[in-house]
């Protein structure tokens, strides 16, 4: 299926269920919720220093993820549907930190992971954006 997020200039990137290879596309991480399902899809993608941005290229595509806000829309594609979440909460969590894959029963919910800071590996966190489906498409 494919997510795009307007703001980021992101257009119909590639998310795959399962799977290691960032390169390539988005990763769906197993287990988690399917797009519009109630739970909570958790999608994991890379991120570089952010001045080589490219949205069309999978090591970079999460780079200006931080400048995300609350209302900002993200646009899923999936199974011939379009759903539209809208972002409620931007957060960091350090890598061992799971409690970003757990479901919630009250609504459908999209998790976007990248590394943080952007490019830097010495003391890497996670940047969790959290998302609520819309209602109105």
């Amino acid at each position: 299926y494919t997510i795009s997020i307007p703001k980021l200039n992101i257009e119909k990137a590639t998310v795959n269920i399962g799977g290691e290879d960032l390169s390539k596309s988005l990763i769906q991480y197993p287990g988690t919720a399917y797009p519009g399902k109630i739970g909570n899809s958790v999608i994991f993608g890379h991120s570089i220093l952010p001045i080589f941005y490219n949205p069309k290229n999978y090591l970079a595509i999460f780079s200006t993820l931080p400048t995300l806000k609350k209302g900002d829309e993200v646009i899923i594609n999936y199974d011939g549907i379009t759903y539209r979440y809208l972002v409620e909460d931007l957060f960091e969590v350090l890598p061992s930190d799971i409690s970003v894959l757990e479901q919630r029963s009250d609504n459908s919910y999209l998790t976007l992971v990248t590394c943080t800071p952007p490019g830097h590996p010495l003391k890497p966190r996670r940047l969790i954006v959290r998302a609520k489906l819309s209602p109105n498409i």
